[in-house]
């Protein structure tokens, strides 16, 4: 078999490998038996192996166990677009719509969507599809930044999943508590809590399963609610009123947010980011499943290809059809905003039973119900692949590197699993307070991480062209995002990134706004970040990575060879099917692939 380096070409048979403590290659080099196997056939030169050894990426398979390729176009394409559907866009749109208006609203979850997130998975996609690594963006601020950036993403991604974790599970007592207001959430959020942790365990390929099933359960239900939305405004609703647009300016369009005039309605378009962010995510889960993939290149470009498809149907349809069905001074929606236990505030089950219609409510929230649990089990999922990778590079003890024979990584699961546990908190304070917490903590955390992962994209293009790659070459065989993305996009992407981030807290040293406990939520993750990259740089001595210094090689060849046998496999499986399934496949092409 034959494996080419950037400066040196080894032959080297993976057959070959014996129990012994070094493999010695057909040119003579010894090789650490720990970084090769036939798990991930891959070769390092002892130059390359010294070369950056302020980070070291220790994978070893027979020692610990690894991940499982599992994941399919199916799941990918589901999961990807299912990922942005949950309480953020049932149950956190209640505030943004009370504060800001149904204008502001609308047009700030658009320009975050279009100028931030479709940019940002077209350059995720580009930086998968060319190495897609188990964890991804941890790997690559690391070997193409700085390794105190790795540890720095690393941590705080692992810290913002959980986070969100716990926003899931304190929406999901919340949801309950709409037909249970006398048991109490911590009931709910430790059955949720179990489940989470039992799927995880199963492995990737349920967790695929399920979450793909959930989140066409999503679709169809964001699909059906606008079309409900659309037959009630032309007049299809018990009381026969053709109401049409009359809610958008019921409250204000664009309402003065903390302050009057002008610097008020930008205050309440500019509080609307920050729910946006919440709200508006994919980039992460892209990244992070490239690790789990099958066929990654094929896979991951599909992802990154079809995101249009969440920004015109969720973000622009949703969000347009909720604001004809709510107005933002509904009676119901601004008491339960105030008093509710967080789900009974949906803006779409409120604009249910505004309309006249009973019953319909409880099933609407029914789905909503799932659509937090899904999107808690993404996160926990997330959450538990970063401590692996963090734990392959050498950020966390090794022993959360450790596998089942199945793919999990079962010391990550029980650390992710005992950390949410921070979601009690919404046992001893309102479960609307709490959540608005994990909303501040989890947003900053996000953009954090969304800020790494850009610099990761603008280094891998630096590297590419310092180290004689052409990306704008018409033969280059992988994904690539449209050429209006690079550099006009993506640097404006970044930008409103930071903005973003950095503004986010303005509202705290308005005159009477500020708190200690608004302060701690608001900047909490932006000092984290700072602390942990200085920290690691201090204490290990960290250095930047020049454009050819960046490694864009250790594991692609392995990563070749494993999509090229999964290429071979799907050909042949189709080949012996019979003509019934082979007409399957052609429909399952069209849905998914």
């Amino acid at each position: 078999m034959l494996w080419l380096r950037e400066s040196k070409r080894v032959i080297f048979d993976p057959g070959a490998i014996v129990n012994g403590s070094t493999t010695t290659a057909t040119d003579g080099t010894h090789y650490n038996e720990d970084k090769i196997s036939t798990c991930d056939p891959e070769v390092l030169t002892l130059d390359e192996r010294t070369r950056f050894k302020d980070f070291q990426d220790d994978f070893n398979p027979l020692k610990n166990g690894e991940v499982k390729r599992k994941l399919s176009s199916r799941h990918m394409t589901l999961m990807i677009l299912g990922q942005c559907i949950g309480t953020g866009l049932f149950v956190g749109l209640a505030a943004p719509l009370v504060y800001g208006g149904s204008l502001a609203l609308f047009l700030g979850f658009v320009a975050y969507a279009v100028l931030m997130i479709w940019p940002l998975m077209q350059c995720v996609g580009e930086m998968c599809c060319y190495l897609p690594l188990r964890g991804a963006f941890v790997h690559f601020s690391a070997r193409w930044v700085d390794p105190a950036l790795g540890f720095a993403v690393s941590i705080m991604y692992f810290y913002t999943s959980t986070m969100y974790i716990c926003l899931e599970a304190v929406a999901f007592g919340g949801i309950i508590a709409y037909w249970k207001p006398d048991i109490n959430s911590s009931v709910w959020i430790t059955l949720c809590l179990i489940s989470y942790a039992l799927l995880n365990v199963w492995g990737v390929n349920w967790y695929g399963e399920i979450e793909f099933y959930s989140s066409l359960a999503k679709v169809l239900l964001i699909i059906g609610l606008m079309l409900f939305s659309l037959i009630s405004m032309c007049g299809g609703n018990p009381k026969g009123e053709a109401y049409g647009f009359s809610n958008w300016p019921k409250g204000g369009l664009v309402k003065e947010y903390l302050a009057t005039g002008a610097w008020g309605r930008l205050s309440a378009f500019w509080m609307v980011m920050i729910y946006a962010a919440l709200s508006c995510g994919g980039p992460d889960l892209l990244a992070i499943c490239a690790g789990e993939a099958r066929r990654p290149r094929h896979t991951i470009s599909l992802g990154a290809r079809r995101t249009y498809i969440r920004i015109y149907l969720f973000y622009f349809g949703g969000i347009f059809f909720m604001n004809t069905l709510c107005a933002s001074n509904n009676k119901d929606l601004l008491v339960s905003l105030s008093t509710s236990e967080g789900a009974t505030a949906s803006p779409w089950v409120i604009g249910i039973k505004s309309v006249g219609v009973h019953g319909l409510d409880s099933m609407i929230n029914a789905v909503i119900l799932s659509s937090a649990w899904s999107c808690g089990n993404g996160f926990f999922y997330g959450s538990t692949r970063t401590a692996y990778s963090a734990s392959l590079a050498g950020y966390l003890p090794r022993i959360f590197s450790k596998c089942l024979s199945n793919g999990t990584p079962i010391t990550a699961v029980i650390l992710v699993f005992c950390l949410s546990g921070l979601s009690y908190l919404a046992v001893g304070y309102s479960s609307f307070t709490v959540f608005q917490w994990f909303i501040n903590l989890s947003s900053t955390g996000i953009l954090c991480t969304y800020l790494c992962i850009w610099i990761c994209f603008f280094r891998f293009r630096a590297a590419m062209k310092a180290q004689g790659k052409d990306i704008d070459s018409p033969d280059y065989p992988y994904f690539k995002a449209p050429w209006f993305v690079h550099p006009f996009m993506s640097y404006f992407g970044c930008f409103f990134n930071a903005a973003v981030l950095f503004f986010n807290g303005y509202w705290i040293f308005l005159p009477g706004q500020f708190s200690v406990t608004n302060l701690f939520t608001t900047y909490f993750s932006t000092v984290l970040f700072v602390v942990l990259y200085f920290s690691w740089k201090f204490i290990r001595g960290t250095s930047f990575k020049s454009s050819t210094e960046a490694d864009i090689t250790t594991g692609k060849a392995a990563i070749d060879f494993q999509e090229e046998l999964e290429i071979e496999e799907d050909r042949k499986a189709k080949e012996n099917l019979g003509k019934r399934w082979k007409y399957g496949y052609k429909v399952y092409d069209f849905l998914f692939t």
